[in-house]
C-alpha cells in the first residue's frame, strides 16, 4: 500500500512546477531551521531506547505490566519514538518544500530578466 501524497509533498511539487515560489533568503532561512529541528529530532529519537523500563518496577506481574505500558509508550507502536520519527518526515518534507520554492523564485526570476533583456537589448 502506498503512502498518501502529503500536503508538503504536493506543495514542493507545485514549486518544482514553478508555481510557488519563496524568497530566496527567506527559503534558506526555513531550510535551515529544518535542518536544526531534524538534528534535534533525530538526537531525541536516538536516546529513546533509554526510555525502557520494563524491569524498573520489580518482578511482581502487575509491575511488570506496569512497566510494560510505560516502555510501550516510549518505543511500542504509536509511542514516542514513533512519533518522533513521524514530526522527522513532515519536517524533512518541509524542507524540500522550502528549496524547492527557493530555487523556483530565483528560476523564474532568471528567466524574467533573460526575457527583459531580449525584449529591450537596447538597455
Amino acid at each position: 500500500m502506498t503512502e498518501p501524497i502529503s500536503l508538503f509533498q504536493r506543495l514542493t511539487a507545485t514549486a518544482e512546477a514553478g508555481q510557488l515560489f519563496l524568497e530566496p533568503d527567506a527559503a534558506r532561512m526555513c531550510s535551515e531551521a529544518c535542518s536544526k529541528f531534524i538534528d534535534s529530532l533525530v538526537e531525541l529519537s536516538s536516546i529513546t531506547e533509554d526510555l525502557v523500563c520494563r524491569d524498573a518496577f520489580g518482578t511482581l506481574p502487575s509491575a511488570q505490566a506496569l512497566g510494560q505500558k510505560f516502555d510501550d509508550k516510549a518505543i511500542g507502536p504509536g509511542g514516542f519514538a514513533e512519533v518522533l520519527q513521524q514530526h522527522i518526515d513532515t519536517v524533512t518534507r518541509m524542507k524540500a518544500l522550502f528549496e524547492a520554492a527557493g530555487k523556483a523564485y530565483v528560476e523564474t526570476d532568471a528567466e524574467t530578466r533573460a526575457r527583459i533583456a531580449a525584449a529591450h537589448p537596447d538597455r
